[in-house]
């Protein structure tokens, strides 16, 4: 009886195994680069449209917090497109050592999103908001040009008066014509401005124009009363009611950050276990070339 093979603690190559793992890795990347390449486009889409904005000497102190933001993302959609290519050559090429880079981006893009986005983003617009909020309002309310039709947009799209209330406007120049107690005709619940982003970008080099009919003018007059002014126009402050939206669509925040720790961590796994199939199909062949070269130096073997 001829002698056995030793045991050993090896696993063999499981090809099929190894190929679901190749197009779970392969399906998970492809939607990081479309993800990565979306963010991408839709940051320099916004900047080509608003660039006017962001060289506008008047609100310079406010494009810097938009500059930043756009840094930061155009940084994470690179990461993410540079994380998802890394990963479909790792799969396509059956590598352990790109494999081993793909494990590190995705561990960098771990960290990056978990921490920055939600601590820096988060946390920074909601201990900013109010400030710079209040700030740019106050100016915005304070001009006599086209700057002030900014405010006319902010408070009819966000149903608010007033930077606090609408007491802000009490005594305001633009409101002195209708009475020391009157709001403009922005904060009225019967008006609709309608607006298109390529009406909204006309903001930026001064060339929108809003007209309020003569009618509709005078719907913020004499707002003494509480019960009255909350009966016909908007009385919650700007800053509040953007700081409660924000609060809003924190949760919101949180779950798309959740849902991207949570492909990032199967793209890791989908990894670390590709890197041991890998590992494993090397481990194969250089056994099977080692028995190779036994069998030609086998002076029990005839080659013809």
């Amino acid at each position: 009886m001829g002698k056995k093979d030793p045991p050993t603690r090896y696993k063999p190559h499981n090809p099929g195994y190894m190929g679901c793992l190749q197009i779970l890795l392969l399906s998970t990347n492809l939607m990081y680069m479309v993800g990565g390449a979306l963010l991408i486009v839709a940051v320099l889409s916004a900047n080509l449209r608003f660039e006017e904005c962001l060289q506008d000497k008047s609100s310079e102190e406010h494009s810097v917090d938009f500059m930043a933001l756009r840094n930061t993302c155009l940084l994470v959609g690179g990461l993410i497109f540079v994380t998802g290519t890394v990963g479909c050559f790792a799969a396509w090429k059956e590598s352990y050592y790109v494999s081993l880079v793909y494990c590190f981006f995705i561990g960098l893009l771990f960290i990056l999103t978990s921490a920055a986005v939600t601590t820096l983003l988060a946390m920074h617009l909601l201990r900013t908001t109010y400030n710079n909020l209040d700030k740019f309002m106050t100016y915005t309310m304070k001009a006599k040009g086209p700057e002030r039709i900014i405010i006319d947009i902010f408070q009819n799209q966000f149903e608010c008066c007033g930077v606090h209330g609408y007491k802000d406007w009490f005594g305001h120049p633009r409101t002195a014509s209708l009475g020391p107690k009157s709001v403009p005709p922005s904060c009225c619940k019967n008006v609709s401005i309608h607006l298109s982003l390529d009406r909204l970008s006309k903001i930026c080099d001064h060339s929108l124009n809003i007209t309020f009919a003569r009618k509709i003018q005078s719907c913020g007059a004499d707002m003494g009363s509480p019960a009255v002014a909350r009966g016909k126009i908007y009385t919650q402050g700007c800053v509040q009611v953007t700081n409660d939206l924000i609060m809003k669509h924190i949760v919101e925040l949180e779950l798309a950050v959740g849902i991207l720790a949570i492909l990032e961590m199967l793209g890791m796994l989908y990894a670390c276990c590709f890197m041991r199939e890998t590992r494993r199909k090397e481990y194969e062949q250089y056994r099977a070339e080692r028995k190779y070269r036994r069998l030609l130096h086998d002076d029990n073997v005839i080659i013809e």
